[in-house]
């Protein structure tokens, strides 16, 4: 039996050689013997000791053996480490990828051994999540012409760089007259607000944000309030108070603070809407229908205008200051002639003569807010017919309705026309000094009662009415005699 030539001392010799060959150079070239091609020469920041994968040259820097728990997305995270940290925190353009895609390897999208000019990042437009790097090609599938998008018609230099001026170049020829004022007003940053759904397509300033746009506002340009308003947290961040706007056009000169719409509408500065029930002065009768301006001169400049009824009525007072300045104690706003004043509410109610009485008689002051004495001597004591022997409470006999009749209602047990007199008595005639006090001898001589008592033997004869209480000479004393 004939024996196979490889299995000659010779074949044997030569397949060792040929192994010791091929080991050799695999541990000097580094695997190159394996390679399906040249490493890309693309240069860029140096990562792990090279500026390109060509500069690689061991495989294993990237090949992880088969025996080894790395794989070689983790081969790549050695040199990568930028987009290592990117998938560990879930930022940028890997971490979202990864978030969102789940699992995904380097090679899903970054291919090598394709010669030193090929492309390191290969991507499919109709399959790559284009909404994870904050653009949605949703509304960018195709041109006016029906002819689709390529990656390269915004990505000019490489995938990974956007040149904002592509939306500038392309939208110009929509529509210039818009991109240019739109530009003026908001920049070109476009992607700081636009994100390719658009976010603004449907967007309705009513229902959306907290400011509804009526009255001029609604014919108001976007960029009367957000000029230069160039990101969506500055569009956001608008002030949007009246006063914020329209500070430069406010006529009070800041007088009236900054809360025009407590006066003002949206629809327009005049009318105002101001209710001025709400203040401490609200308006009635005759003041509602004085204008604005009377009390808060021209353009409002007045604040705070005059509180009280004297401070703009002192030059039309009839009084001449006579009655004081509080003029609501006696006149409403409907008319000066409608007096409301009731003296009857009062502590003095006004009866008979003295309803007869001018006001100032008793008010000399001309203030009716002061409390005036209510006895009848505060007016009635100069001249006093009684010379003040009768005391100082006039009502015990009189009435308003006139000093005569007077009236005395207590009991007179003696009778009051003893003795009369030609043209009568008065009270003085037993009564000189005080009521409480009485003297028989205005009319009897006191030394003929006294010799008259002697002789009859009485000798304590001077409280008369004790002897007698009728008045009659036959009346005597029952009792002791002191």
């Amino acid at each position: 039996m004939r024996r196979l030539g490889c299995l000659t001392p010779l074949g044997l010799l030569v397949a060792f050689v040929a192994l010791v060959a091929v080991v050799g150079v695999t541990v000097v070239k580094g695997g190159v013997l394996f390679s399906p091609g040249p490493l890309n020469a693309q240069t860029g920041e140096p990562k792990g000791g090279v500026r390109s994968h060509a500069e690689i040259q061991e495989c294993g820097r990237c090949h992880a053996p088969f025996w080894s728990v790395d794989t070689m997305a983790d081969r790549c995270m050695d040199c990568h480490t930028q987009v290592r940290d990117e998938i560990l925190n879930s930022q940028g353009l890997h971490g979202r990828l990864v978030k969102d895609q789940g699992r995904l390897s380097c090679r899903t999208c970054h291919t090598e051994h394709r010669g030193p000019q090929a492309a390191l990042t290969i991507l499919d437009p109709a399959t790559f999540p284009h909404e994870v790097v904050g653009f949605s090609l949703q509304a960018h599938q195709a041109w006016p012409s029906g002819q689709p998008f390529v990656c390269t018609d915004c990505h000019v230099q490489r995938l990974t760089v956007f040149e904002p001026g592509t939306c500038v170049e392309c939208h110009r020829d929509l529509d210039a007259a818009f991109v240019r004022d739109h530009q003026r007003a908001f920049g070109e940053d476009c992607l700081a607000c636009h994100d390719g759904v658009d976010r603004f397509s449907d967007f309705v300033h009513n229902r959306d944000t907290g400011f509804p746009l009526e009255g001029a506002h609604a014919r108001a340009a976007c960029a009367d309030c957000h000029q230069g308003d160039t990101t969506l947290v500055a569009l956001q961040e608008t002030p949007n108070t009246c006063f914020d706007c329209h500070q430069q056009d406010d006529v009070h000169r800041g007088r009236f603070g900054p809360r025009c719409e407590v006066c003002h509408q949206p629809r327009a500065w005049e009318p105002t809407t101001f209710d001025h029930a709400r203040t401490n002065f609200p308006l009635e009768g005759q003041h509602a229908r004085v204008s604005c301006e009377a009390c808060h001169g021209e353009n409002f400049t007045v604040l705070q205008p005059a509180s009280t009824c004297y401070d703009c009525h002192a030059q039309d007072d009839p009084h001449e200051g006579q009655f004081g300045t509080r003029c609501e104690s006696c006149h409403v706003a409907t008319a000066w002639d409608e007096v409301f004043f009731d003296h009857a509410e009062t502590d003095f109610p006004l009866t008979g003569k003295h309803r007869e009485v001018a006001c100032q008689e008793c008010h000399t002051t001309g203030d009716f807010t002061v409390a005036l004495d209510t006895a009848c001597v505060a007016c009635h004591q100069d001249p006093d017919y009684h010379r003040g022997l009768f005391g100082t409470t006039c009502e015990d006999c009189h009435t308003t309705e006139g000093w005569r009749p007077a009236r005395y209602d207590e009991p007179h047990r003696f009778p009051i026309n003893h003795g009369a007199r030609a043209g009568g008595n008065t009270c003085q005639t037993c009564h000189p000094n005080v009521l409480t006090e009485y003297t028989c001898y205005t009319c009897h001589n006191p030394t003929s009662v006294a010799r008259e008592h002697r002789e009859e033997g009485i000798t304590n004869f001077q409280n008369c009415v004790k002897c007698h209480p009728t008045g009659r000479e036959e009346e005597g004393y029952e009792g002791d005699d002191d």
